[in-house]
């Protein structure tokens, strides 16, 4: 009886340690996001300011020749020098980070046609604390049109027309239904999506994507004239993980729709 006893507390011990350790969900976040312009076009025409250190690259682009209330400029942060520090809780509200504004001028002369946003983010556990970590930089690759102030506008604007901003992000993926940009991450053996909410951002009518030479379905924002156009970032962390279809699920959708154009000829 004794050794029947012993040999079940052996085993149940033995069970006890092949239990997998149950991982941590890290309810707080410090965040710290460093943002700079680290490419422009035309140099020469487009003058950097409000150096951001990580980068080594402005936070501020102007250019233009002003006709009257000044040059045009595109702005995240820079009076921040493109550096903003801040707090979340996981599942949580999402919290305001960096402003991006363009003062959209009526000006003269080169303007401004692509820049490149270069986005890293330094998260920080705080309950329970652990080590930081920073997941892969985003990268925003902007195209820009200065549209004419007068005549049929590419984006359905009031005139003079709405200038045009087209971005493409790589590191992170674009969900249409709440036009946020997510990147899913691990840390401690839980999975989590952080979100980029940006002010403005959804997909562009087709002829405000032709007009910058972007394809149909490109996302972006348009900015008011003589106006200072302020779009509000914010960021959430969130335990669901956002999904992008898989290449074979677009193959299939795609011969699905083959299919049927196929049987209506018919």
């Amino acid at each position: 009886m004794k050794r029947c006893n012993l040999l079940t507390a052996i085993l149940c011990l033995m069970a006890f340690v092949a239990l997998p350790s149950k991982a941590t969900l890290v309810t707080e976040w410090g965040f710290d996001i460093n943002s700079g312009f680290t490419s422009y076009d035309p140099l020469g025409s487009v003058d950097g300011s409000n150096t951001n250190t990580f980068w080594n690259a402005p936070s501020t682009l102007t250019w233009g020749t002003s006709t009257g209330s000044g040059r045009s400029s595109l702005d995240v942060n820079g009076a921040g020098d493109g550096l903003f520090s801040g707090s979340l809780f996981t599942n949580g509200a999402a919290v305001d980070t960096v402003t991006l504004t363009h003062t959209n001028n009526t000006i003269t002369g080169t303007g401004l046609s692509s820049a490149v946003l270069s986005d890293h983010i330094f998260l920080t556990p705080l309950d329970p604390v652990g080590p930081g970590f920073a997941p892969p930089a985003l990268i925003f690759d902007i195209l820009f049109i200065e549209t004419p102030n007068s005549g049929t506008c590419a984006a359905t604007s009031p005139t003079p027309c709405n200038d045009i901003f087209v971005l493409d992000v790589a590191g992170a993926g674009f969900n249409p239904i709440n036009n946020t940009l997510n990147q899913n991450f691990n840390y401690g053996g839980e999975a989590y999506n952080a979100r980029l909410f940006i002010d403005g951002l959804g997909v562009l009518e087709d002829d405000a994507c032709l007009a910058a030479s972007a394809a149909i379905g490109c996302i972006g924002f348009t900015t008011v004239e003589n106006q200072v156009n302020t779009f509000d970032v914010a960021l959430d962390i969130t335990t669901r993980q956002f999904n992008v279809p898989e290449p074979g699920t677009f193959l299939i959708f795609a011969i699905g729709l083959m299919s049927l154009v196929v049987a209506r000829k018919r």
